[in-house]
């Protein structure tokens, strides 16, 4: 394993499991969309953190942060974008979606 990808690992298990609001802030402005919705799912974000994650450009981020019960922001989405992989539960550090069956189905059903 390379020391970038030992290093998301680690990240997004930081992400998933941390109690911790203040590291759990940082964590929120990382490049990775999938350490974002990690913590975008991490019950123990401030509502300041979730809010700022329901308006993240990326949609699996914000769905996912407008889930969390801290969130206060409403966001509309629109039924069509909410596609399997913005709805996947699936854990951030298990993900693997080039060999997810359901996605890889409703790519080829969709295309």
């Amino acid at each position: 394993m390379n020391l970038e990808m030992n290093q998301e690992s680690q990240l997004l298990e930081r992400a998933k499991t941390s109690t911790c609001p203040v590291e759990l802030e940082k964590l929120h402005n990382s490049s990775s969309m999938n350490i974002r919705r990690a913590v975008a799912r991490n019950i123990n974000i401030t509502t300041e953190t979730a809010n700022k994650l329901v308006k993240d450009p990326v949609l699996n981020v914000s769905f996912m942060a407008s889930k969390n019960p801290k969130s206060s922001e409403k966001k509309d989405f629109d039924e069509n974008s909410l596609n399997y992989c913005v709805l996947c539960e699936e854990d951030e550090r298990y993900m693997n979606c080039s060999q997810c069956y359901e996605a890889n189905n409703w790519s080829l059903l969709n295309s």
